[in-house]
């Protein structure tokens, strides 16, 4: 999964906008948990996942 910059949908994001999603998703997905909504906790966590495994990737 890449995260896109809006300016140049080529371009990589950076790390720093790549740990910003995670948080910013993490949040989110507490939020739903803590809503009551499960099955969107769970979607927004696999795109965590997805940002963390490419933030692994990284130099």
């Amino acid at each position: 999964m890449n995260i896109r910059k809006a300016t140049n949908p080529r371009e990589t994001a950076s790390v720093n906008d790549i740990r910003t999603a995670i948080r910013e998703l993490s949040a989110r997905a507490e939020l739903a948990r803590k809503e009551g909504r499960p099955a969107d906790a769970e979607e927004i966590e696999k795109r965590v996942q997805g940002y963390r495994e490419e933030l692994a990737q990284r130099p």
